[in-house]
This record gives C-alpha cells, structure tokens and sequence, in this order.
C-alpha cells in the first residue's frame, strides 16, 4: 500500500514540475512589482536622437509624468535625468571565410546624472552593456529589426538601473 501512494506522490511532483515549465515557456510570468518611477514628476533633458526618443518612449512606459527637455517648474519635479552620452556602437566581432562578417557585436552607453530637486543632489552615473548577434547578409532587415529590440533591451534594463539608483534619493 505505502508503494502505491509514494507512486501517487511522485506523478503529482512530476505534473506540477510539468506546469511550471509549461506557463514558463509559454512566458507567463508574475506581475512586476509597482514601478518606484511611477506617478512622480520626471524631466529628462537630452539631446533630441533616436536613442534618446526610444529612451523616453520606454520611460513613458513606467510612468505618464515624463516632461521632454524642459526644467520648468521646478517645483513640481522629482527627479531630472540629464543624459550627457547615450550611444550604441557596433563592431565586427566573428568572421568567416573570405573575411565576412559572422556576428556583430552591440555596445552600449549611457552617461547621465540623476537630480533631485527638492535637495538640489546630483549623482552621476554611467550603464554600459554588451550584446552579440548572430550577422546575415542575406537578412539585412531582419538584423535591423533585431538591433532595434536589442536597443530596447538595453534601455529598459538602464531604466530599471534608473528606478534603483532615484529610490536611494531621500524626500
């Protein structure tokens, strides 16, 4: 009898492991814990590039209160981000025969100080991170689509380091 329920146990750990890897694959996932940047007054000052846009695009994402290049009332704002360097950089990093190009390499960089303006601090930080792509000729555009979400991934993980570092500013 005691083999018997031991079976029973068993399959049912079995299942169970079963559907964690079922809803993990299928990318369920938990909610996210409420964003620290959400409902505070942000202005972000930058110069007007793409990357910059994308940046402020995903920050608009976390929060509706971003002002763009403005440090207008002052006294409603929480938080200034001043972005001084915000760059990608790509490079050959893997080549085959006759010298093609096999896999490119992504860098990215984000120079930027963090303001409070309620206690006048300012930190200055920099994000830097490094990507690989597999490179095709044949699939130029697939590969420009495929840089354009890795920009995204390195601006929503810079955000999220941005959420981290504006929560130790004190009220």
């Amino acid at each position: 009898y005691m083999k018997g329920s031991g079976l029973t146990l068993n399959l049912k750990y079995l299942l169970f492991i079963f559907l964690l890897i079922s809803l993990q694959s299928c990318g369920y996932n938990l909610r996210e814990s409420p964003s620290f940047l959400s409902n505070k007054n942000i202005a972000v000052i930058s110069d007007s590039n793409s990357l910059n846009r994308l940046f402020i695009e995903e920050l608009r994402k976390a929060n509706n209160n971003v002002l763009i290049y403005k440090k207008e009332a002052i006294n409603d704002l929480d938080l200034i981000i001043n972005i001084n360097n915000h760059q990608t950089k790509r490079f050959s990093s893997g080549q085959g025969a006759g010298a093609r190009t096999l896999e490119v390499r992504i860098d990215y960089n984000l120079d930027f100080s963090l303001e409070n303006p309620m206690t006048s601090d300012k930190t200055y930080h920099k994000i830097k991170d490094v990507k690989y792509l597999a490179y095709d000729d044949s699939q130029i555009l697939a590969m420009e689509t495929e840089e354009k979400d890795t920009n995204i991934d390195f601006i929503q993980l810079a955000i999220k380091k941005i959420e981290i570092l504006s929560s130790t500013f004190k009220e």
